[in-house]
């Protein structure tokens, strides 16, 4: 007997509260559009940028007034979206970061999906983790070759489909095939506001984000969908 595969939705690195205001629709529209069943956020769905590593812009608001904000975009992706797999990506786990720069055991933090309010069907995947579904990796994309062809290189490292986020700038879908197989890596871009002053620091490079989200169908077959800007 066959199993049901999944027609999954891909969020791209939201960074809450820095998401750009019409791309909870575009993604409402996509998964519609697409009849998906299946939603995955690919990671950084939360900025911290008032804890960053990197340094506060002075502008920016304090640490509360950001969680403030971004509990507000939360909430709205999650009422759209009341089941997904959340990937946990570099800038979701700086809370968790820091605990351990200071030496702080695990236990001591609160869970995401207690933090958030996140809906029972939310599946919260820890930093790292490479999530299968429907023989796909979903992955932030932190880890393995990085730079303009990071999902077709990740795809071949790990001899599997591979979506992947975090490279803001890259979005699209790549193949790669042999006389046995066929396997794609998918960037899936993001859906965050770069015009915003936490993002300063990315007024420096030519490329911009992509703003758009993935679509995979049963495994197979792999699109990108940009957002009309």
């Amino acid at each position: 007997m066959s199993t049901k595969r999944s027609r999954i939705l891909v969020i791209g690195d939201t960074h809450c509260p820095g998401m750009l205001e019409g791309y909870p629709d575009f993604l409402w529209d996509t998964y519609k559009s697409w009849r998906c069943d299946r939603v995955v956020h690919i990671g950084d769905f939360l900025d911290w940028h008032a804890i960053n590593f990197h340094g506060k812009n002075p502008g920016t608001p304090a640490v509360q007034e950001e969680v403030g904000s971004a509990r507000k975009q939360v909430a709205r992706i999650t009422k759209m979206f009341p089941h997904a797999d959340w990937m946990i990506g570099n800038h979701d786990a700086l809370p968790s970061r820091h605990a351990e720069e200071s030496g702080l055991p695990p236990d001591m933090l609160r869970s995401e999906s207690d933090y958030w309010d996140l809906p029972k069907g939310w599946s919260v995947q820890p930093r790292y983790k490479k999530h299968v579904i429907d023989n796909v990796i979903y992955s932030h994309g932190e880890t393995g070759p990085q730079g303009e062809n990071a999902a077709k290189n990740q795809s071949r490292s790990n001899f599997q489909s591979t979506v992947i986020g975090h490279l803001h700038a890259c979005s699209g879908v790549s193949w790669t095939v042999n006389h046995r197989y066929r396997i794609f890596g998918m960037s899936v871009g993001c859906g965050m506001d770069w015009r915003l002053l936490q993002f300063s620091y990315g007024v420096k490079f030519k490329h911009k984000p992509a703003i758009s989200c993935g679509v995979v169908i049963e495994g197979e077959y792999a699109y990108v969908e940009p957002m009309r800007l």
